[in-house]
């Protein structure tokens, strides 16, 4: 006999709760229920549910927060997570959509509506495992489960921003489509990110392997224009991604071509520059500065953030985030791995000072092209 699916109900107004557990038990699904959000944080950690309905607005812990804990505790942290609110405002939609959350249901609903989201929720995430389980057997446990978390995080707002669009779209005002468009555009930048990261890394694997390879790295040219597209790369993430443009302030000073490609030249700044804008909180500057130094181009990449303790550049390394404990991380921890390879096969030099609580100043020399 098939187990029941189980599905975990946070509600505080107790008519709406008891309601909606009797109606699913009599669907033949093994509910339970939480009266507020730290009560059903604990329940999700010991029932491990096959889905969460959550309403928004409830005392000790709103939905916002107990998704936010949801999503960072292991063992239940993929688990599809419904809202249940007596209203869709715009910045409920943006904010749970950046968090995770895979629907939204507006009081009052049909048991139709109901049973509909919750099927067609459990539906694709049945799937999904079902996608990932084919390869995960193939990847080292750790390395997977950082790639599974940093993918699959961006496509629950992807998929559940979309899903919005499509099955609510025309019950939302022109703003709040707008922020659901921005949020989905967040989450793809995010993923395209993380994928490109590691296509690289991968690149750069081989090449350590065999050396022969290193000169795709190393024969491209910057040409004379890197300056101006640099700066509008770095104050698109400034303004789509982190919505601190006013806080991001670059200057290139004499700049000239340099021996490096473009490609790279831009990958390593936007990392570099990315980072600084996670470890650093809004209002806080980060500044990319550029000037000449006999035969090298000096880049300082320079925040007024959290900082960490780095005895060496030999601790850098794939998949390794600094800090882990303390703050909570996006990314698969391979971006500084990946600038300091970048720099090294392009004949620089990487030098990080950081203090914790103090900032960070990261600084890249790189050779002028007609010093090669």
């Amino acid at each position: 006999m098939q187990p029941k699916v189980k599905l975990l109900v946070i509600e505080d107004e107790q008519y709406i709760r008891e309601n909606i557990q009797e109606l699913l038990e009599a669907k033949g699904y093994n509910v339970r229920s939480a009266t507020n959000g730290k009560q059903g944080v604990l329940e999700a950690i010991d029932f491990r549910p096959n889905l969460i309905l959550c309403d928004i607005m409830m005392p000790k812990m709103d939905g916002y927060k107990v998704l936010e804990m949801v999503r960072k505790t292991t063992s239940i942290q993929n688990v599809p997570f419904i809202f249940l609110t007596a209203k869709v405002d715009k910045q409920d939609i943006r904010q749970g959509m950046e968090l995770g959350a895979d629907d939204y249901l507006t009081k009052p609903f049909t048991s139709k509506e109901l049973t509909g989201s919750i099927e067609a929720r459990l539906k694709r995430h049945e799937k999904l495992n079902a996608q990932y389980s084919q390869v995960k057997h193939e990847l080292d446990t750790t390395v997977f489960s950082t790639y599974y978390h940093e993918f699959n995080t961006p496509l629950h707002g992807i998929v559940g921003g979309l899903n919005l669009l499509i099955n609510a779209g025309k019950s939302f005002s022109e703003n709040q489509v707008h922020d659901l468009q921005v949020s989905i555009l967040k989450s793809a930048i995010r993923l395209n990110h993380s994928l490109s990261n590691l296509m690289l890394y991968e690149e750069i694997k081989r090449a350590e392997v065999h050396p022969e390879l290193i000169s795709m790295f190393t024969s491209g040219q910057s040409g004379n224009a890197w300056p101006t597209k640099i700066k509008d790369e770095l104050l698109t993430i400034a303004k789509e991604i982190y919505g601190r443009v006013d806080d991001l302030v670059i200057q290139f000073n004499d700049p000239t071509e340099l021996g490096i490609s473009f490609e790279y030249l831009l990958r390593l700044l936007i990392e570099l520059t990315d980072n600084a804008f996670k470890f650093s909180k809004q209002g806080k500057k980060v500044t990319v500065t550029g000037r000449r130094e006999n035969d090298n181009y000096i880049f300082e990449i320079t925040d007024e953030g959290t900082g960490f303790v780095l005895t060496g550049l030999e601790e850098i390394g794939a998949f390794k985030q600094f800090n882990r404990k303390r703050f909570e991380q996006q990314g698969l921890g391979i971006g500084l791995h990946l600038v300091k390879q970048l720099i090294s096969f392009n004949r620089g030099d990487f030098e990080i000072i950081s203090e914790e609580n103090n900032g960070t100043k990261i600084i890249v020399r790189l050779p002028l092209l007609d010093a090669l």
